[in-house]
């Protein structure tokens, strides 16, 4: 059984048909922790990886939520549905005659780096408490707001009209059935997301994840030998050593100030840089974040992991 206050994370890869959160809720249960959580769902249709946190690690679930994420999939040109993927019913067809990789090309152009996007009706976005796909279902009107998002890489890969598989490396709250939906759109014949797979999470990718078929069967301790430290889950950034005087004054939520870390970070480490917070013997203590520059330079404790 896996104290909650050691935690880990367990790299999925999911397959289609299953929610995301039904098996965040089997792998509690098979693991036996109280917490558990993960830090971005994936449609049921979908596959690829998925983040599970466990136990203490459920503290990492927001950081890593933020990560970029990158997708691989497949959109049908010339079909909108009414969940702006193949799940859903077909509400309009329409002639993808003429249609050429270049036209497809020239029109993804205008869905890199920052744009507008208008999540799906069928989603958890809430209007007035309410997740959007419950009031969709019932018939209701809904009516969603635009919302600011990044697309840093959007690689076409293969177009066979009227599909168009392509790759995506974008910010938090990116909808890929938006994507396609909107492709379909400019190109005046409608489309909608075919085929989706999450193939990275920040630096976690797929190729490291277990597969459901490995996962499905283990139960107690062979689950949790399984999973991932947190540390490694975090070594893209950098760790800052404290004595036991700097680590007692962190656990308590204090600043500390460039003499804690002296020799450890750059003064001109850029302000506002995440760094892991452990304590002489290498324990982690928490996330850090670096505030000021040169001689004013200190680390806000910005979550402190407490044992219970």
């Amino acid at each position: 059984m896996l104290r909650d206050q050691a935690g880990g994370l367990l790299l999925l890869d999911k397959p289609a048909g299953l929610t995301s959160f039904g098996l965040v809720d089997r792998v509690r249960r098979w693991s036996k922790v109280k917490k558990a959580g993960h830090t971005g769902t994936l449609d049921p249709f979908a596959t690829g990886l998925l983040v599970l946190c466990l136990g203490k690690a459920t503290r990492l679930a927001h950081y890593i939520t933020a990560w970029d994420k990158e997708y691989e999939g497949t959109i049908l040109l010339g079909e909108d549905t009414d969940t702006d993927d193949a799940t859903g019913q077909v509400i309009l067809k329409q002639d993808v005659v003429g249609l050429a990789p270049e036209d497809v090309e020239r029109a993804l152009e205008g869905f890199r780096g920052e744009i507008q996007q208008l999540p799906p009706r069928f989603s958890a976005k809430k209007l007035g408490g309410v997740p959007s796909y419950k009031r969709a279902r019932r018939g209701e009107d809904v009516e969603l707001q635009p919302a600011t998002v990044q697309i840093h890489e959007l690689e076409l890969k293969e177009v066979e009209i009227p599909l168009v598989r392509f790759r995506a490396r974008c910010s938090k709250g990116t909808y890929m059935r938006s994507l396609a939906r909107d492709l379909g759109k400019v190109l005046g014949c409608g489309g909608h997301l075919a085929e989706l797979r999450r193939v990275a999470v920040g630096h976690l990718r797929v190729e490291e994840a277990l597969k459901w078929e490995e996962v499905r069967y283990l139960r107690g301790e062979s689950l949790t030998v399984k999973l991932w430290p947190m540390e490694r889950v975090l070594s893209g950034w950098r760790k800052v050593l404290l004595t036991w005087q700097w680590a007692r004054r962190a656990r308590h939520g204090q600043d500390l100030p460039l003499e804690a870390f002296s020799g450890q970070l750059d003064c001109k480490d850029q302000h506002g840089e995440r760094v892991v917070l452990a304590d002489e013997l290498g324990e982690l203590l928490g996330i850090g974040i670096v505030m000021g520059e040169g001689p004013a330079m200190h680390i806000h404790p910005e979550q402190v992991w407490r044992d219970p």
